[in-house]
This record gives structure tokens, sequence and C-alpha cells, in this order.
């Protein structure tokens, strides 16, 4: 005979136990069905409500008043221990999980066709032909208009775990008009843009 605490109270049941003919171990055959461990006292039902009556309740005193509610009569000392169980197995699970790299849902698919670019122009100040001179009748100022472009991919947009825009992989253009006929302008690859990426672009 077998006793088992259930939602319903304790269950005390009639059954074999024996030497299993096809690998030799002793055992009970209706516990190994229901999944209980060698000594396991409380049905599996019971112990995932109790364990969610727990994290739900914020104490195991409060769980224990809750489970005797609705009609099951438990210590606080054995919700603790049901706890303390099942969030070892919940953390062995995880950390194996962990040792496993993530698979790419589709590691075949083609890269987007989608891409962004953005423009910016503004101007800045130089030092003109007449700068440092006392007399001069030539500019001692001149303002050239600076435009920014960035380029990238819609899939190379991502956040940080902060929720922060980032940009994985971008190019960077910037061009200088010093004037309507003539006008100079350099590419930035990725890594060579720190300037801009503390920046945000």
């Amino acid at each position: 005979m077998t006793s088992l605490l259930t939602v319903v109270g304790v269950v005390k049941v009639m059954v074999w136990q024996g030497k299993d003919p096809e690998d030799n171990h002793w055992g009970c055959p209706i516990r190994e069905r229901w999944g209980l461990q060698a000594h396991q006292q409380m049905s599996p039902a019971l112990a995932e409500k109790l364990a969610f009556t727990a994290t739900m309740a914020g104490s195991y005193g409060a769980a224990a008043q809750v489970a005797g509610k609705w009609g099951c009569e438990v210590d606080n000392s054995v919700i603790h221990a049901l706890v303390q169980r099942v969030g070892s197995v919940a953390e062995t699970k995880t950390q194996e999980r962990l040792k496993q790299p993530p698979q790419e849902s589709q590691p075949q698919r083609r890269a987007p066709e989608l891409a962004l670019l953005m423009v910016e122009g503004w101007f800045a100040r130089f030092r003109g032909p007449g700068w440092g001179k006392k007399r001069t009748k030539k500019e001692r100022v001149e303002w050239h208009e600076i435009k920014n472009g960035v380029f990238y991919l819609h899939e190379q947009a991502g956040q940080t775990a902060g929720e922060h825009g980032m940009i994985t992989e971008k190019t960077l253009v910037t061009n200088c008009v010093t004037d309507s006929s003539q006008q100079s302008s350099r590419r930035y690859a990725p890594s060579k843009a720190p300037a801009a990426k503390s920046a945000g672009l």
C-alpha cells in the first residue's frame, strides 16, 4: 500500500511492487506511470499547485494558509522543500540550455532588400583666405555645407538590453561642399567611424 498527498487529501492505494523483468530494477509500476520519484509522497498536480501558490503568495507561511483554504493542510516547511527542489531542477535545465548556442530559425533565408538611407546637411565655419590678417579684402571666415549620410540594411538595426537603438553595421559618407563647382567627399567603413558611432549614428 502506498500513500499519496493529493489536492483532494491523502489517498491510499493498494499497488504491486516488484522487480521489472526487462531491466531487473525494483519499483512500483503505477508510481512510475504517474511520474513519481522513489520517495515522493506528493502528487505532481498538488506539487505544481503549491509551487504556484508559493510564487504568488510571496512567503511559505502565506502559501500554507492559502492551501488550507482549498482543503490542503500542509506545513510551510513542506512548501519550502518543494520550492527548493523545483527551483533546483529549473536552474539545472536553464544552465544546460545556456550551454547550447541558439539556432537561427531560418538559416537559409535571404537578406532583405529593405535598406535605410539618412542624409543631413549643416554649415560649418572655416578659416578664409583673410584669416589672421590685419587688413584684407578677402573673407576672414567662410561657411561651407557639410553633408553626412548613413546607409544600413533593415536587419542590421536592433536594440541593446537597455532598449537603446543600435546598428550592427553601417556605411558613413561625409561630403564637404566648398563652392558650387567643387566638393570633396570621404567614405568611412563601419570600423573607422568611432565619432559617428559614439554620436548614435
